[in-house]
């Protein structure tokens, strides 16, 4: 029996042997001093790679071509694995061992460090101007498109969805190898072939919302906008004008061509038209429909008259794909919270404000969900009504000129009298198409699309062919835009585009929202958390089932779990000169005081928080951070930089201060500054700083045992 269990006991020891001699050799091929000292030739080759091209193209090229990469990734991850190996395939350790395990277990500890900083780690910027209180901040690395929704029926509101949309750093057309990228820019060739691996988004993008069905055609990290030639016609009115002879004796006279010219301009808030009148007193309009329910409005939201049409004429609204007319004497009667239902619409009209110079009308719609918003509208310049796109109405004013003018009160007025005369309006639509409509100073006599506007040949064509206004048009000259006024033009990528550099980055998308498709270029907003409202090109408004959806791209958030208040900024400058020497800021941690009651992540109410526990006027300055612990983790702040001062000369002053005195002051400002600052959460970096420890006493180590064995020698 004793004989039985040592052969036993002998035959499990040769197997476990030779099982170890199995593992030794790939473990001590994946340690060995050659692979190692491989695997850390390619990452200094790729590292001095990665530094030309961050000074050639700036930090977010080589972030998204190499540090933000899975492959460099991986080059790491096998460089840990050669240093885990080493160290296993020396064991059992000896006190000899200590200096290499210290040095070689440091860089482990390094790499895990900076693996929680790359998976874990927050980088982001708050702006703040003084007085105000925020807790979001935003990653300027990180870009979303954000798709809300506006309920026109009912009170809920669907709730908003954030999709992150990473598109890279360079124009998409820039990634065709024919087009790459510069004929003189440097390291192209690598480039072009590190690009191949970076991750980016592109094409079709998933909204949660399976009615929205959204796909990104172009993508451009550098771009601005080209002012398009205006809008040239000749028009020739076929009717004759009385003129006197030099004995006075009226007489008939032929008309001839007349030029007209139409550029575009601001006019009032996001409206962008032109109008002119002719020498007989002919007007001629032109604008832009951002959408086709506003080119639909257009053609079909013609006047009805009759009953419709009142001294002061007729109102008409598109709304839903149908048309609604309301008699304008009813609305300038009402009178404080008085309103009118646009028949079935379900939607409401009130606050008419009225002016009989012009005239001009001012109504607000109200929606059954809630939603309120304004129209303007101009009977005579159609170019500069203001439309409720959020909700997708759009309104016309239309007169009788004759019907006013029979009365005493306003037979001489000029306005009026110009009211009678015809007016030509022109629209492009989104099809690029150029619209025309001709109205009599009483109906719309013709109407229909221009031919070949924007092609070679510039045929004549006639209007109203057998009346009393038949006219003769020819376009000269008809540049199709992309937003208002203006076409979107590439700009080389590379260092210092996009947000990173200031000029403006767009995304040109397709969108089909409830069955309804648009196409549009989209401008990225800027990286603030101050809520300013989006510019015309920054937000799209699609119209579905009674609700509206509102595309936007902006910049991730993230909220910090505290909030910062901006108290005073300070900057000093270099002495006799401009130049800024030192700027800090004094801001408190805060928390509001009602958080049932404070929904708003941005505020300007300072009243509405009180400072945190060891947060009160905390001075962060250039060179001096500042550290605090919120619920989502801990953040270190810097002094990044400012905007401003801004004084009251200025409209910023205005926007950014409401005239009341800080309840930390005892006088109004006289100036008014933003501050940025830097918000980082850097989960690994206690790790990296005891895995730099570590090396460095595994370097002191091996200094010391190599000094001690040449004293010994």
């Amino acid at each position: 029996m004793p004989e039985d269990f040592e052969y036993q006991n002998s035959t499990e020891k040769n197997k476990s042997n030779q099982f170890l001699l199995f593992l030794s050799a790939p473990l001590r091929l994946a340690g060995s001093l050659t692979l190692g000292i491989a695997l850390l030739a390619v990452l200094l080759i790729v590292l001095a790679w990665g530094t030309f091209i961050e000074s050639e193209y700036g930090t977010s090229v080589s972030r998204f071509v190499l540090y933000g990469t899975y492959w460099f990734a991986a080059l790491i991850a096998l460089l840990c694995v050669n240093i885990f190996c080493a160290v296993i395939i020396r064991f059992p350790w000896g006190l000899y061992h200590i200096p290499f395990l210290l040095a070689h277990c440091g860089l482990l500890v390094l790499f895990f460090g900076c693996y929680r900083t790359w998976q874990n780690g927050e980088q982001a910027q708050i702006t703040l101007p003084e007085g105000s209180v925020s807790r979001l901040a935003t990653k300027i690395d990180r870009q979303q498109l954000h798709f809300s929704y506006i309920e026109h029926q009912f009170a809920d509101t669907p709730e908003p969805h954030q999709v992150p949309f990473l598109p890279g750093p360079f124009n998409w057309r820039d990634y065709e190898y024919e087009n790459w990228f510069r004929n003189d820019t440097k390291y192209k060739t690598s480039l072009w072939y590190a690009l191949q691996l970076a991750p980016r988004n592109q094409g079709k993008i998933l909204v949660a919302d399976k009615n929205v069905k959204v796909e990104v055609l172009d993508y451009l990290a550098n771009s601005e906008l080209e002012a398009v030639p205006p809008l040239e016609l000749n028009i020739l009115w076929k009717q004759t004008v009385k003129t006197q002879t030099e004995l006075g004796e009226e007489k008939e006279t032929p008309r001839n061509w007349e030029s007209v010219r139409l550029e575009m301009q601001q006019r009032l808030l996001d409206v962008r038209g032109a109008g002119v009148s002719m020498s007989q007193g002919e007007r001629v309009s032109f604008f832009t429909a951002l959408s086709q329910e506003e080119l639909t409005a257009f053609q079909t939201g013609l006047p009805k008259g009759g009953a419709f049409s009142g001294f002061w004429g007729e109102l008409v609204f598109y709304y839903g794909g149908k048309i609604y007319s309301l008699n304008a004497d009813i609305l300038v009667k009402l009178s404080g919270n008085e309103r009118a239902a646009l028949a079935e619409s379900g939607l409401e009209i009130g606050e008419v404000r009225f002016r009989e110079r012009g005239p001009i009308i001012n109504l607000a719609v109200f929606a059954p969900g809630g939603t309120k918003e304004t129209l303007t509208l101009f009977p005579d310049n159609p170019e500069m009504n203001v439309q409720a796109r959020k909700l997708g109405v759009f309104g016309s004013y239309w007169t009788e000129p004759q019907k006013i003018l029979q009365n005493k009160d306003y037979s001489e007025n000029p306005m009026i009298q110009r009211l009678a005369k015809p007016r030509y309006d022109f629209v492009e639509g989104q099809d690029k198409k150029l619209y025309y409509r001709l109205w009599s100073g009483a109906k719309v006599i013709a109407g229909g699309v221009v031919p070949d506007a924007g092609g070679a040949a510039k045929p004549e064509f006639t209007v109203a062919e057998g009346t009393s206004f038949e006219s003769v048009i020819s376009v000269t000259r008809f540049v199709p835009q992309d937003v208002w006024g203006a076409r979107v033009v590439a700009l080389p990528a590379g260092y210092g585009t996009g947000h990173r550099g200031g000029t403006e980055e767009r995304l040109k998308l397709r969108v089909a929202f409830d069955g309804k498709e648009d196409t549009f270029w989209l401008r990225a907003a800027a990286p603030t958390i101050v809520p300013l409202p989006p510019e015309t090109d920054q937000v799209r408004y699609l119209y579905g089932n009674n609700r509206t959806l509102c595309v936007q791209w902006d910049f991730t958030k993230i909220d910090l779990g505290f909030a910062i208040l901006l108290k005073k900024f300070e900057q000093r400058s270099e002495p006799g000169t401009k130049m800024p020497s030192h700027f800090s800021s004094l801001v408190d941690f805060v928390e509001p005081v009602n958080p049932g009651k404070l929904t708003q992540a941005f505020s300007q109410k300072s009243e509405d928080y009180r400072p945190l526990p060891d947060g009160k006027d905390v001075l962060i300055s250039m060179n001096r951070p500042a550290y605090f612990q919120g619920t989502a983790g801990g953040y270190r702040i810097y002094q990044s930089s400012y905007m401003g001062p801004y004084h009251p000369n200025q409209p910023q002053f205005f926007e950014l201060y409401g005239g009341t005195i800080f309840p930390w002051e005892t006088e109004p400002r006289e100036s008014i500054s933003m501050s940025t600052l830097s918000v980082n959460n850097d989960p690994g970096r206690g790790w990296k700083y005891f895995g730099c420890l570590l090396i460095v006493a595994g370097t002191a180590g091996f200094v010391w045992r190599r000094k001690k064995a040449v004293k010994e020698k």
